[in-house]
């Protein structure tokens, strides 16, 4: 049923966005400031890849680009006030891709539907890694998973929040190896580093960017949490090569209401492409461990799918929810 819901849902926003008809006003955009509807408070990953497109398309398009910050309920504040602006490109919604992979598994009464929106470009994927406090006594994965299970319950691990990347692919952790870590949750980012770096929690996956400069004061790195090694350290590990079938994917994308015209999802594609394809915008991504990717709607659409099915069999299975 929830994957027939998905593969309708972003089939029907696709099939309306990619008309070639719509109103004059289409043709014409940007006709005035285009405001940036970020999930989650200033200063996070979302936020500032939020600013750095903007600022680009600004230069471009000699409009303004405003970053307005709608954090709560779960990406519901954002995504409501992207559905109450017309559908004409000018407000859009910027987020991680738990806002259409996980919540609608774990969120009850969820007031926002994947079909409500159109994927328009992923601005980037990031590089999550596992890392533990250095109080901990373990220098590799197979050594934390062995002192996990011999103190079952008394490891701890911290998130930026109930479903985000962190706190679902620290749950797949420990059902892929029979291990008990408490669960910690933070409100971002930032909060999540700084309770590791305090012990407070002993473990947290994070992008690669904020662990690297903590690595001799407060941090080790056990090991990748994608699917493969990140081309910037090449020696570390990934943790699928001690717990097979182990992966975390997190990516940051830009929406669009349903009904965007088709006219305008393509200038919206091209002015985005344009500027990460820049110098600057490439050097922000390396120095951020960020990796490109330039996917269509359609194939946009798809990966929703096949992340969905991912962290939604996994919320089922551990009887993830959040009120």
């Amino acid at each position: 049923m929830m994957k027939r819901y998905w593969r309708t849902g972003l089939l029907a926003a696709l099939t309306v966005a990619a008309g070639t008809g719509g109103p004059a006003w289409a043709q014409q955009f940007p006709s005035g400031n285009v405001r940036f509807i970020v999930n989650v408070n200033a200063g996070g990953v979302t936020d500032t890849l939020a600013r750095v497109v903007g600022q680009g398309l600004n230069e471009l398009w000699g409009k303004p680009v405003i970053v307005e910050n709608r954090a709560g309920g779960n990406s519901a504040i954002a995504a409501q006030a992207v559905l109450r602006e017309p559908p004409d490109g000018h407000t859009l919604l910027v987020t991680a891709d738990n806002t259409f992979t996980a919540n609608p598994f774990m969120v009850k009464d969820l007031n926002y539907r994947v079909e409500d929106f159109v994927p328009i470009f992923i601005i980037c994927r990031s590089t999550p890694v596992l890392v533990v406090n250095k109080s901990v006594p373990a220098t590799t994965v197979k050594e934390f998973i062995e002192l996990a299970r011999q103190k079952p319950g008394t490891l701890n691990y911290g998130s930026q929040g109930p479903g985000s990347y962190a706190h679902l692919g620290m749950e797949d952790f420990k059902r892929r190896t029979g291990t008990e870590l408490v669960h910690v949750p933070y409100r971002g980012g930032a909060p999540q580093v700084e309770g590791l770096l305090r012990g407070d929690v002993s473990s947290i996956i994070v992008n690669f960017s904020s662990a690297e400069p903590y690595e001799e004061s407060g941090m080790r790195i056990l090991a990748v949490a994608g699917d493969k090694r990140y081309s910037g350290r090449p020696e570390l590990p990934t943790v699928a090569e001690s717990v097979p079938g182990y992966s975390v994917s997190t990516w940051f994308g830009i929406f669009g209401p349903a009904k965007l015209p088709g006219e305008t999802v393509q200038k919206l594609q091209d002015g985005i492409r344009t500027v990460l394809d820049t110098p600057k915008s490439k050097e922000f991504f390396a120095r951020n461990s960020c990796e490109r990717t330039d996917l269509s709607s359609s194939e946009m659409a798809k990966l929703i799918v096949e992340d969905g099915k991912h962290w939604g069999g996994l919320i089922r299975s551990a009887g993830i929810k959040v009120e």
